[in-house]
């Protein structure tokens, strides 16, 4: 239990990190560039994928000694591609059916979507092989 607590932790410190790097490219892209939501969103979880990708097998889980970017990332880029997918899914619906700002729809999703990606990370793609 200790473990999973410093893993948690950890993992919410890597996902507030992600969470102002990916808030500033989604809000420079939309806001500044100018750019479609969704593609603001795509870019701003590109940015943020390999950024925990990294940190998150370094620091957190350290699944092995050397980061590799093998079978593990691309269970951790299809992972990322589920999450950003259901977080498309969400956004969008929400836009479109209500008049909500898409900046402050997508700023409270947040927590829903990090609660998947910590259990998809422990549980799927950076567990450890015993």
């Amino acid at each position: 239990m200790h473990k999973l607590k410093i893993q948690a932790t950890k993992f919410t410190l890597v996902g507030a990190a992600n969470f102002v790097l990916t808030f500033i490219v989604f809000t420079a892209t939309l806001k500044v560039f100018e750019v479609n939501y969704l593609l603001s969103l795509a870019a701003a979880w590109m940015v943020g994928m390999l950024f925990s990708y990294v940190l998150n097998f370094v620091w957190v889980f350290k699944p092995e000694q050397k980061i590799q970017f093998n079978a593990r990332f691309i269970r951790f880029f299809f992972a990322s591609v589920l999450s950003i997918g259901v977080n498309m899914v969400f956004l969008r619906y929400i836009v479109e059916h209500t008049s909500f700002d898409p900046f402050y729809v997508q700023f409270a999703l947040i927590p829903f979507i990090v609660v998947f990606n910590f259990l998809t990370v422990k549980y799927w793609s950076l567990r450890a092989l015993h």
